[in-house]
């Protein structure tokens, strides 16, 4: 089991499924700002936004994931992840809450080398938890 997990996550839905950050790599969530488009980046690179003066690039987790775009609205912002020093903005439908689980209660990934690291049941929900800095390393 990755030794960064802290017990806490931030938890948010996506394609019918509901998936978390350590909330240790989360530095922000944000109402989605103008983000500039890049040319010839992958297609789930939306661009780059602006934070507090810092320019950031901003994914989108479904096509990262390789789903089907969502629909965004209202509810649908920015988590702003701290990657081993590099900020990352993900694009999400919703996010659902920070929760509290228990660390003896997560199921290590069964595949190597995945952005998911993990899965754990809050409540009646099962919980994909979602290593950042593993997601971000298929964009360099």
């Amino acid at each position: 089991m990755a030794s960064f997990i802290s017990g806490q996550l931030l938890t948010f839905e996506c394609d019918g499924t509901i998936y978390a950050f350590d909330i240790t790599s989360v530095t922000d969530i944000i109402e989605v700002p103008e983000i500039t488009v890049l040319p010839m980046v992958a297609e789930h690179i939306l661009g780059i936004m602006n934070l507090r003066g810092k320019v950031v690039p901003v994914m989108d987790f479904a096509g990262r994931m390789g789903f089907e775009p969502p629909e965004y609205d209202m509810h649908s912002c920015i988590i702003v992840v701290d990657c081993e020093g590099a900020l990352l903005g993900i694009k999400v439908p919703r996010v659902i809450d920070a929760e509290s689980y228990e660390k003896s209660a997560v199921s290590p990934s069964p595949v190597d080398n995945s952005c998911v690291v993990g899965y754990t049941v809050l409540g009646d929900r099962r919980v994909t938890i979602i290593d950042c800095v593993r997601l971000s390393e298929k964009n360099r």
